[in-house]
């Protein structure tokens, strides 16, 4: 080689030497298009492909290992690639996690089984801020936001968790929750009750309240008026809630002013649903304790007239948590199948909740095909109970009893029964409530009869109406079969009991009206009569028809009437006009039939008896009769007129027994009189030509005598004058007690007294006695004389008895 050539070579080896090294050297793999190739050859790798120096191989997310040494006290798991939960693969960069560990770093702990379909896996960071309390129940707490606490430690985002659906639990949430109940031997607890007091700084709050209960939330509206049914409303839309009460203090929150006092809304929880609206977050057993509760106060204000939004808080706090009604698992009468969701009640108990008493199956041809027994004699509950979570409708059944497809019996959603057939053998049926309808068939009651009670004074006891109006028969009929005596029975009584009744039909018809009868269209009685035995009866407006002709009386008795009185001291009959110009007749006795004319074949008018019932060891006793001979007889106990005098016009005048007195105003006959026991008379006695028999009469208003008059027996005339002109006197007259007979005794004409005259202290005769032989006793003046002019005669002669002058 020459020199010149070595020299070129020399001076480009030190050129090139000079070079820098990068110029000189090439990236491995030209950095497997992921990345840059750098002075010396370096790859820079694009991000996720740093793993290799050619870039070809990538790099896996990283996050806090689960576990790894750690670099400081207290302080550990550093980013790892995959969290050291999986293995990256390199060449897709995607992490391959171990069983149990998901994410694109592995950092979460896999929920089991993906929760099985029935929830939604998350990260107990979120189940803290979505799911968790939203504040603290500690006295003065205020009111949170709607989200719950914030969880920030290296694993927020490592541990997964399944929320499940309501209704399942466990922690893939393959578990069915089972119907949830009260204890039904457990008796006498108590409901779960809890306070919500709302306060706030101004003069009144505005806005949403929203409460949360386990997983629900009640929303209450502060621009509403705050009532107890409002409250009720507003909580029973929770599904987690069947049935509460509520008390209410304040009022409407919007309107009221605070002035600093609070807005109290305290809350029983009297039932909760059978089917639980719960999960493996959200449950409770009956006693939801205080954290179950939140209170969202992020939607409330609370205002001045000066100010907005002043502070809002709401305060949870305790009223009744002990001895309170469960929320049990098949009401822990049974146990629970969480594969289904079905409840295996114990012996004696039944039901989707096992809150029912059991009953027992039989397919034998002798044995019922379903019995429910309830066991033990200390049982009190329901042998059998039917339930529906829907209100009382007539859309649907309790039960339903078919023949053969055919249903004979049904009691509907109100209960209302539908039957074939209803027949009472014991005990009667007791109604108390909403009445009965017979729509069709009537009802027939055959044995121990009818009880019909009503203790409301504004509806009637029982009413019969008859809606057809070509009604021709009976609206009540009343029958009896009895073949004893109709007197036995009664068809109609009523009263305040049995022992004091007020009114009676009896079985012969005989109506008895205790209290009295007040008939104002008039009543008619055919036959039987009308027996009023206390109260009387009045007979008010309306006419009295007499053979369909209008009377001019208001009572028309056709086939008699009787009137007892069973007291010692009240009229029997009174008869009498309320008007004062009344011309009418107030008593009318009348008979179509004819007069007699014969003793023996009267009828009586009136009559009148004593002791009708013989009750006295003595036959009744007829006092006065009027007939239809015609006459009218006293038959004893005498005929006293005490003023304005007697007159018979024709038929005469027959006294029985005990004579007639008649007070004042005198006695004038006309035709023959008989006296059978005498007559006594006070007043002046005139009888003009006739013939009379007065036996033993006494009369002490005087007597006249004008003509011819025949006395068969004798008289006795007291303390008055005797004048007898033509008289003929059988049996003598007797004076007694004549203080002055002034004027004498005077026998004129033909006059005749047979038994003499007596005068029984007599104290003056101031004229001649004249009359014929004459015996005087104890006389100790006679002045005057007795003579007896013309044919007169006295036999038996006078005698005078203590007389002190004549």
């Amino acid at each position: 080689m020459s020199s010149p050539v070595r020299l070129r070579l020399l001076l480009l080896l030190s050129f090139l030497l000079s070079l820098p090294f990068a110029v000189l050297s090439s990236c491995p793999n030209n950095c497997a298009g992921h990345g840059t190739c750098g002075i010396g050859g370096v790859c820079s790798c694009f991000a996720g492909f740093g793993y290799s120096a050619d870039c070809s191989l990538r790099t896996c997310p990283k996050g806090p290992a689960w576990a790894d040494k750690a670099y400081q006290a207290d302080a550990a798991h550093s980013l790892t690639e995959c969290s050291g939960a999986g293995i990256c693969d390199r060449s897709v960069g995607i992490c391959e996690c171990f069983e149990g560990y998901t994410g694109a770093a592995c950092r979460r702990s896999a929920c089991p089984n993906d929760c099985s379909g029935n929830g939604v896996c998350m990260t107990i960071r979120d189940a803290g801020l979505y799911l968790g309390s939203d504040y603290s129940t500690a006295p003065g707490s205020t009111g949170g936001d709607g989200l719950g606490p914030k969880y920030t430690n290296w694993d927020f985002e490592s541990i997964g968790v399944c929320n499940c659906d309501m209704g399942f639990f466990g922690p893939d949430c393959s578990r069915r929750m089972c119907p949830k109940a009260d204890d039904p031997v457990t008796i006498n607890q108590n409901s779960r009750k809890v306070g919500f007091v709302l306060h706030g700084s101004g003069s009144y709050l505005d806005g949403v309240l929203k409460i949360g209960y386990l997983g629900h939330t009640a929303e209450f509206s502060l621009g509403t008026q705050w009532t107890a049914s409002y409250c009720k409303q507003q909580w029973e839309k929770l599904d987690n809630v069947k049935s509460v009460s509520c008390a209410v203090a304040e009022g409407n929150p919007h309107t009221s002013l605070l002035e600093g006092q609070n807005v109290t809304m305290n809350v029983t929880f009297n039932n909760f649903p059978t089917i639980p609206s719960e999960n493996n977050f959200f449950s409770h057993s009956g006693n939801p304790p205080l954290t179950a509760f939140t209170c969202d106060t992020s939607g409330t204000t609370s205002n001045t007239a000066a100010s907005s939004g002043a502070v809002t808080s709401c305060l949870v706090k305790d009223l009744v948590y002990s001895d309170v009604t469960e929320y049990e698992f098949c009401a822990r009468r049974g146990t629970c199948d969480f594969t289904s969701g079905l409840c295996y009640c114990f012996t004696g108990y039944t039901g989707m909740d096992c809150t029912s008493k059991s009953y027992s199956v039989s397919a034998s041809n002798a044995e019922p095909a379903l019995a429910a027994t309830a066991t033990g004699n200390d049982f009190i509950g329901n042998a059998l109970e039917i339930q529906t979570e829907k209100p009382a409708s007539q859309d649907f059944n309790f039960l339903s009893c078919k023949a053969d497809g055919t249903e004979v019996f049904s009691i509907n959603g109100q209960g209302r029964i539908m039957m074939g057939e209803l027949v009472i053998t014991q005990t009667g049926a007791t109604i108390s409530q909403g009445g009965i309808n017979v729509d069709n068939g009537g009802m027939t009651i055959k044995e121990n009869g009818m009880f019909v009670t009503n203790s409301l004074g504004s509806v009637n006891t029982a009413q019969f109406t008859a809606s057809n109006t070509a009604m021709t028969k009976a609206v009540m009929a009343l029958y009896s079969s009895t073949t004893a005596s109709k007197t036995s029975f009664k068809f109609i009584e009523a009263g305040e009991s049995s022992a004091t009744t007020v009114f009676n039909v009896r079985g012969d018809g005989r109506t008895s009206v205790g209290g009295g009868l007040d008939v104002s269209g008039g009543a008619t009685v055919t036959t039987g009569g009308l027996g009023i035995t206390d109260g009387g009866a009045t007979i008010g407006f309306g006419t009295v028809h007499h053979g369909g002709v209008p009377a001019e009386y208001a009572l028309n008795v056709v086939d008699g009437a009787e009137i007892k009185n069973s007291r010692s001291n009240a009229t029997v009959l009174k008869l009498s006009t309320g008007l004062d110009n009344h011309n009418g007749t107030v008593l009318s006795v009348e008979t179509n039939t004819k007069a007699t004319g014969n003793y023996f074949g009267y009828q009586d008018l009136i009559k009148t008896v004593l002791n009708n019932d013989a009750d006295e060891s003595a036959p009744p006793q007829v006092i006065f009769r009027v007939h239809s001979q015609p006459k009218t007889e006293v038959m004893t106990g005498g005929f006293l007129v005490r003023a304005g005098g007697a007159t018979v016009s024709a038929g005469g005048l027959v006294v029985g027994s005990g004579g007639v007195t008649i007070g004042a105003g005198g006695l004038a006959l006309v035709g023959d009189v008989t006296f059978g026991s005498g007559v006594y008379m006070t007043g002046t006695a005139q009888m003009s030509g006739i013939n009379a028999d007065m036996t033993g009469a006494t009369l002490s208003g005087g007597f006249t005598s004008s003509g011819l008059t025949s006395f068969t027996a004798a008289v006795d005339a007291q303390s008055q004058t005797l004048t007898l002109d033509g008289a003929t006197i059988e049996g003598g007259v007797t004076h007694i007690g004549l203080e002055t007979f002034s004027g004498g005794i005077t026998l004129a004409g033909t006059s005749s007294v047979t038994g003499g005259i007596t005068f029984d202290g007599v104290t003056s005769i101031t004229a001649a006695l004249n009359t014929a032989t004459s015996t005087a006793t104890g006389l100790a003046t006679f002045s005057g004389g007795v003579a007896v002019a013309g044919t007169s005669s006295v036999t038996g002669g006078i005698t005078f008895d203590g007389v002190t002058s004549i």
